[in-house]
């Protein structure tokens, strides 16, 4: 992955704040897209499963 020189010092600066190195924030942020990515298609089957199967009436 590159980065511009201006993305790489954003991206320390916000590790810092956060006592991470640049590294580590990038690991964590990529994770965190994972997990969300994973839980949004999901989501996105059980939806379709809802419109195959949907709900009894009473």
């Amino acid at each position: 992955m590159l980065l511009t020189e201006e993305e790489f010092e954003l991206l320390r600066t916000e590790a810092e704040k956060r006592e991470l190195s640049a590294s580590e924030l990038l690991r964590t942020c990529f994770r965190n897209e994972i997990f969300r990515s994973d839980s949004y298609q999901r989501l996105e089957a059980l939806r379709e499963l809802t419109k195959i199967y949907p709900e009894p009436s009473p």
